[in-house]
């Protein structure tokens, strides 16, 4: 019996049935009406005189904003300090004329956000915002105090931290310059970018399986580094990261993650390298006290003992 070929009109017959179906869904037909009419409503609204901004069943209090996803590294008063921040009023009109636009600007202002991701109008009397925020990798120490960062040496909010922190987060030392604006700018040395950089290497996987915890680091060491800052890739090549542990450990990592150096195996190579040697010799020390690990080399790791701390000596 001779099979029947299909046509190319069944797929075609195929997707028409799914539009079709879809355009008919009540839902669709009630916003594309509600869409259309609109204009229409509002103009009529106006010629009667009728201003729909001012109807009680479309005010919205600021405690009926949300914020979804909220993190715990971020404040739990992000909300109340954002609308303060932009002078927005405790109450108004979800019908208001561009108030997306005027929300989501406010937020783009907090040093907190990298990005708005959406707002949603909830009728008749509700928002929600999701939004995009600046995580918290490392702390940079100063004679003034301990400054967060993100990833990309984005300043946060010192205030917003406090001493009980301090183990939660890698610590650079050595960062000679200060921040070149306030909280929600970039550092303005690239060095503080390297750095953060290799603290987001170290802090993957989780807070638990993270390398940073594994390996017991409690710092990055900056070097080569001067006061005036690093301002370009060239400058950058000339610095040098350490990671500390917390029994005097030092690992030489070399230049940052993402600065190509030919001299040097790339930032993968390094981390597995430390992971086999970790694995091998059972932690980042010896039975006789801290060890210095260089990753620069190409073929092998390189290895001597370091006076164990409070030993009185000095390198």
């Amino acid at each position: 019996m001779a099979k029947v070929k299909p046509t190319t009109d069944e797929p075609r017959r195929g997707l028409f049935s799914r539009w079709r179906n879809w355009l008919y869904d009540p839902r669709v037909i009630i916003a594309c009406v509600g869409l259309c009419a609109a204009p229409f409503i509002m103009n009529l609204a106006k010629r009667n005189g009728t201003d729909f901004t001012t109807l009680p069943q479309y005010q919205i209090d600021r405690r009926e904003v949300q914020l979804t996803d909220l993190p715990e590294f971020a404040p739990v008063d992000l909300l109340e300090r954002t609308w303060q921040r932009a002078g927005l009023e405790p109450k108004f009109s979800l019908l208001e004329p561009q108030l997306a636009e005027r929300l989501g600007k406010a937020f783009e202002q907090s040093p907190w956000v990298r990005e708005v991701k959406h707002i949603r109008l909830r009728y008749p009397n509700r928002i929600e915002i999701a939004l995009e925020y600046r995580e918290p990798v490392a702390l940079v120490q100063l004679q003034q105090g301990y400054y967060p960062v993100d990833r990309d040496g984005i300043l946060l909010p010192p205030m917003d931290f406090s001493i009980k922190q301090l183990g939660n987060y890698p610590v650079l030392e050595g960062i000679e310059s200060v921040p070149r604006g306030p909280a929600g700018d970039h550092w303005g040395d690239l060095a503080v970018w390297g750095a953060t950089r290799l603290a987001e290497m170290m802090l993957a996987d989780g807070e638990k399986d993270s390398p940073w915890k594994r390996f017991h680091f409690t710092t990055i060491r900056v070097e080569g580094h001067t006061s005036t800052g690093v301002r370009t890739i060239d400058e950058l090549n000339q610095v040098q990261y350490r990671l500390i542990t917390n029994k005097g450990s030092e690992v030489i990592w070399g230049v940052a993650p993402d600065v190509p150096d030919p001299t040097e195996p790339n930032a993968e190579t390094k981390l597995k390298r430390l992971e086999m040697y970790f694995r091998d010799f059972g932690g980042l020390q010896t039975a006789q006290g801290p060890v210095e690990i260089d990753l620069r080399r190409w073929k092998d790791i390189a290895r001597r003992p370091l006076p164990s701390p409070g030993g009185g000596v000095t390198r």
